[in-house]
């Protein structure tokens, strides 16, 4: 027994060796076209360059191309049956679609959404 816990417990603990060699990934910046979509996809209202750049700690905001992003990202998400399941899971109305042309119809799509959903769990 004693000759199998040995080599066992020997091989556990090379195991959880960590290599010393490896090296830190090396960093590429802000991608900020992703980080507008991102934005608009949560639900977030676009935010202005002093909040990214704290938020992302990198002063240089690419504004055109975070503001890219948060035109494809609304385009994704500001559409009346997206909408309309937010508000059936109890979710706000999102933040990105208060500017979208159609933004009174996505409301009320929301709104039905969010009585529906609100309808449904007074029932359960």
């Amino acid at each position: 027994m004693r000759l199998i816990v040995i080599p066992l417990l020997g091989l556990l603990l090379t195991a959880c060796q960590i290599d010393p060699y490896t090296h830190q990934p090396t960093w590429t910046g802000t991608d900020w076209y992703d980080a507008g979509k991102e934005d608009a996809m949560n639900g977030v209202a676009a935010k202005s360059s002093e909040s990214l750049a704290a938020n992302f700690n990198d002063p240089k905001v690419d504004r055109s191309a975070y503001l890219s992003g948060y035109k494809e990202g609304r385009e994704k998400i500001c559409q009346e049956n997206f909408v309309y399941a937010w508000g059936l899971a109890g979710k706000i109305f999102p933040a990105s679609c208060d500017t979208a042309d159609n933004a009174t119809q996505l409301r009320t799509a929301w709104q039905q959404g969010m009585d529906e959903g609100t309808k449904a769990s007074r029932l359960n």
